[in-house]
């Protein structure tokens, strides 16, 4: 651990002492941690097996140290973390492995108003477009201006954010050379109903640097939709319809869509689910200046495109030709304790389409997902995953490899997040 990530641990704790010694109105002050340790075997994960391919093992971990404090309407977080491999330093040569996942702060306002800043995580609906994508080890985190409006008697919320990205502290210009966008803003409204339904609505600007002319000139695409939610006596249902235009970075016009529907009946303890997503994509016939294939910029892919995530980046992992996902579901609830579910994944590009001198159909391939969840505790979390590709020929040309290799991966991850420290304090 170097020097100055010593130093930061250090200010956060001797800041967090002060603030109880401050204030005598405090509402409570809490210290947390996360240990997350994964261990995988993987044989085709991510992109299909080729002849010469040798399976993958290795553990991943992440652990967090969480600072929250809360005084009347203010309140504090931080979140320092250290992910990494087992065996992937030196031991003579320990390299500084923290980060700041997040810090931010929250000032309530009056009449409902609140107004947070910082770095934070984004997710909101279902991780469709705004996710933290908490499978990493290394989650997707912002630096970002939010004000929240909440109405909890008309069960009501808006969200308003923004961010402008910079690398350092320039003298001169807003030249940015990361990848990451540029400028950001959002808007999120949501409304619940009776026995279940809900309604939300998101519009995203998403302002990337110009690849064609310089990295100083904006080329932004504006995303938007409604998502309609309903879950109540073992029924669920979510249907959403997204549309995406504006200019790519690579300055092309934007027109793209993503439609997703799912629905799932409890009886007793089994729960059956049946979905279907559609993400539009280039034909062969599509203008050398437009772009159809939909982005779904910073969601949680993990969570709806096989957990083998052969989709983790749309639209790279599909060369821009689009995506259908078919796919039902079965869960089991045997206890509190246990629970168990079957994923059967179809896979599908949007259009038929000549990749080079190739012409592939739209069949990718099939993919089955098992989880299996163990919890004890409220703070102890087992799971297990198997999966298997059942791979098409098209599946080559898309991700390379050989679809006739057998490719599957496993996982073993135990979580434990335990309360460290809690002090609550009489007004």
């Amino acid at each position: 651990m170097s020097s100055n990530n010593l130093k930061i641990i250090i200010v956060l704790m001797l800041t967090s002492i002060v603030a109880i010694k401050s204030f005598s109105q405090e509402n409570y002050f809490k210290i947390s941690g996360q240990y997350r340790a994964r261990t995988e075997l993987r044989n085709g994960y991510r992109t299909l097996m080729t002849d010469s391919s040798k399976t993958a093992f290795f553990t991943g971990q992440r652990a967090r140290l969480i600072f929250d404090y809360k005084k009347d309407n203010i309140q504090m977080f931080s979140s320092i973390q250290d992910a990494r491999t087992w065996g992937d330093e030196e031991q003579k040569k320990d390299l500084a492995g923290l980060q700041v996942n997040e810090l931010w702060m929250e000032l309530n306002l009056k009449q409902g108003f609140a107004l947070k800043m910082g770095r934070q995580e984004l997710a909101y609906d279902d991780h469709r477009l705004f996710g933290n994508l908490d499978w990493a080890n290394l989650t997707i985190s912002h630096d970002a201006l939010l004000l929240k409006y909440t109405d909890d008697k008309n069960k009501f919320k808006w969200h308003l954010g923004g961010a402008f990205n910079q690398v350092g502290e320039p003298i001169f210009g807003t030249t940015y050379a990361l990848k990451n966008y540029k400028a950001l803003g959002f808007s999120w409204v949501k409304k619940e109903f009776n026995k279940g339904h809900s309604l939300s609505g998101i519009a995203i600007v998403n302002g990337m640097n110009s690849i064609v002319t310089s990295n100083t000139k904006l080329k932004a695409t504006y995303t938007f939709g409604p998502l309609y939610n309903y879950n109540f006596n073992g029924r669920k249902g979510i249907l959403g319809a997204y549309y995406q235009g504006g200019k790519t970075e690579s300055n092309l016009n934007q027109s793209a869509f993503m439609i997703n529907a799912y629905g799932e009946k409890k009886i007793k303890k089994i729960a059956f689910g049946l979905g279907a997503d559609y993400l539009s994509g280039n034909k062969d016939n599509t203008s050398a200046t437009a772009n159809n294939s939909f982005s779904t910029l910073y969601a949680t892919n993990h969570k709806f495109y096989g957990y083998m995530d052969y989709f983790l980046n749309i639209p790279t992992d599909t060369k821009q030709r689009g995506l259908m996902d078919l796919y039902a579901r079965v869960g089991y609830t045997p206890s509190k304790t246990i629970s168990a579910s079957l994923d059967l994944h179809h896979f599908s590009l949007a259009n038929e389409n000549n990749l080079g001198i190739n012409k592939i159909k739209k069949s990718l391939g099939n993919e089955v997902d098992i989880l299996i969840d163990y919890k004890p505790s409220s703070i102890i979390h087992l799971q297990l995953g198997y999966s298997l590709l059942f791979a098409t020929k098209n599946m080559e040309y898309i991700k390379g490899g050989n679809a006739n290799d057998f490719n599957t991966w496993a996982y073993l991850m135990l979580k434990v997040s335990p309360t460290l420290f809690y002090n609550e304090f009489k007004k």
